[in-house]
């Protein structure tokens, strides 16, 4: 036993000595197109989630100071581009499977409590902002987002495996989003597996409230030919004739 303890003992204190090693040099020495071929987000973003998490994020351990935050940062956004295995993620960043698996849930729950920061349907003032930028970007008035669903592979669950499965055959979950004319997220809807069709989920979402409420939301949206017309959801002709209509 005494054995065992020594040789984990010199396993941790290398293995720490790689981590910190990389963790001061990682963010800071790539740049944003190798950052965003990873993690799909720049140095700035990367960064600034880091600031965001690191009170949440910092927490020490008896027997070392725990992993640095960019380091969680880092390895959870890995995994969550690429869907590797944990064990081959930890060995590329230094760490032991059991860390990695421990710190994940962390991270992806502080950018869940972050995210109403961020995400937000514009209401009034951004309203304003949102058909401006429309306008301005595209020559499109009165717009305030578009529309459409993708999907997200997974391993489905044991029970009701079949209404995962999406119409090119494979398991996921069929998410909603809207984004405005610089292509920022304003609201998302996650509820639905990919069995179901993107006029369902709107359907089922809170967005058809939003707009026919008492006011109605003064603008609409816009979307593909899997929605249909509403006077707030505008969607392309399917046989268009005139250039306007084009």
């Amino acid at each position: 036993m005494a054995a065992l303890a020594l040789l984990e003992d010199i396993a941790n204190r290398r293995i720490r000595r790689e981590r910190e090693f990389r963790d001061q040099t990682d963010l800071l020495a790539h740049d944003d197109d190798w950052l965003m071929s990873r993690f799909r987000l720049p140095k700035a973003i990367l960064l600034e989630l880091c600031t965001e998490l690191g009170p949440a994020l910092q927490r020490e351990t008896v027997r070392n100071h725990g992993l640095p935050v960019p380091l969680q940062v880092r390895t959870t956004l890995g995994f969550l581009k690429t869907g590797a295995f944990q064990r081959e993620l930890a060995d590329q960043s230094g760490i032991s499977q059991p860390s990695l698996s421990r710190a994940m849930p962390a991270v992806w729950n502080g950018i869940i409590r972050m995210s109403p920061r961020y995400i937000r349907f514009p209401f009034t003032v951004g309203e304003k902002r949102a058909k401006q930028a429309f306008w301005a970007k595209y020559g499109f008035p009165g717009v305030l987002g578009a529309i459409d669903c993708t999907h997200v592979q997974l391993r489905p669950p044991s029970e009701n495996t079949l209404i995962y499965i999406n119409r090119k055959g494979t398991h996921s979950i069929n998410i909603q989003v809207i984004c405005d004319a610089t292509c920022k997220i304003t609201h998302v809807f996650v509820n639905y597996p990919g069995s179901n069709r993107d006029s369902f989920i709107l359907a089922n979402s809170a967005i058809p409230a939003i707009f026919e409420g008492n006011p109605p939301l003064d603008g609409w949206l816009l979307g593909d030919n899997s929605y249909p017309l509403k006077t707030w959801l505008m969607t392309p002709f399917i046989m268009p004739a005139t250039e306007n209509a084009i």
